[in-house]
């Protein structure tokens, strides 16, 4: 009698539907337009129709074609939007602590929105094949390619908490509200970099995004609300964009030295002295001897710090 309840029960578990853990079941990616694929392999074949939604799992890619968008909602209520031709694998997600922490590798160009939610803490990560982005409460952008990376950041929840991009030769540079970076990568690992406030020009290669919604503090002109999630992403993202308005105002153009791990502090809009006003065009230095950082691994990047 025993043997046959075991039996019975054992028939019965495997009956059962499985249910994912909210792990997966909230990672969900949604073709805004075009052409938009998801799967395990790095190329991925899955379709997802226009205006449908999918489950990621982590390890999962997805991939917008030509004159595409796609956007994909974390459980924590952030949002990465995708930009046509781009490609992003959605390493890991994990909520321990009250902290969401999320990896992912990224390929093309893409808006960040990275929210907290009833006090929670976020520590997101994006690899590319010149460095890593830390995030940590941030709307923004990201272009990367074999050539060279793009991080433009137009606001942050809390002001103490900067966006931290870590090179691929070991230089780390902090990004504030209203700041932009760009690194290009050259012949045997070197690296050039400079930081410059965001601009009309530094956000035009992410204008099919649309706007971000404090473009008039930051003197960009747009289709506000023309990417993927714009309109969800706006009200979560209300306390950060004001915090973002009021550093943005300050900001000029910052270049970093060679010797420097971090952009000099911004320079203030009323000089003490008579002498000329900082150039508005950034002067790159270069870094030579770098080892090249291989897609999809991570660099060393600081530890983020406490919300």
């Amino acid at each position: 009698m025993k043997a046959l309840c075991a039996s019975f029960l054992t028939v019965l578990f495997a009956l059962l539907p499985v249910v994912a853990s909210p792990a997966d079941t909230d990672k969900t990616l949604k073709n805004i337009k075009g052409t938009v694929t998801y799967g395990v392999d790095p190329t991925p074949k899955s379709s997802l129709a226009v205006n449908s939604n999918t489950t990621l799992n982590d390890k999962d890619y997805a991939a917008t074609g030509a004159n595409s968008l796609a956007s994909l909602t974390l459980p924590d209520s952030s949002q990465i939007e995708m930009a046509s031709n781009s490609s992003v694998q959605m390493q890991s997600f994990d909520t321990i602590a009250n902290v969401a922490t999320a990896k992912f590798v990224v390929v093309g160009k893409m808006r960040f929105t990275v929210n907290h939610p009833n006090g929670a803490k976020a520590d997101y990560t994006f690899s590319t094949a010149t460095g890593q982005i830390a995030v940590r409460g941030t709307i923004g952008d990201i272009s990367a390619n074999p050539g060279g990376l793009q991080v433009n950041v137009y606001a942050l929840s809390n002001p103490s908490l900067p966006v931290q991009v870590t090179l691929a030769n070991g230089q780390v540079f902090t990004l504030a509200a209203g700041q932009s970076l760009v690194a290009t990568a050259a012949a045997a690992g070197a690296v050039t970099a400079s930081v410059t406030g965001v601009s009309q020009s530094m956000f035009t290669p992410f204008s099919e995004l649309g706007a971000p919604a404090n473009a008039g503090s930051l003197g960009i002109t747009g289709a506000a609300g023309a990417g993927a999630g714009a309109a969800g992403a706006a009200g979560g993202a209300t306390a950060a964009i004001a915090g973002g308005a009021a550093a943005a105002a300050a900001i000029t153009t910052v270049v970093v030295s060679n010797n420097a791990s971090s952009p000099s502090p911004a320079p203030t809009t009323t000089p003490a002295s008579p002498s000329p006003s900082p150039s508005t065009t950034s002067v790159p230095i270069t870094v030579n001897h770098a080892p090249p950082m291989p897609p999809g691994r991570p660099g060393a990047r600081p530890s983020p710090g406490a919300n």
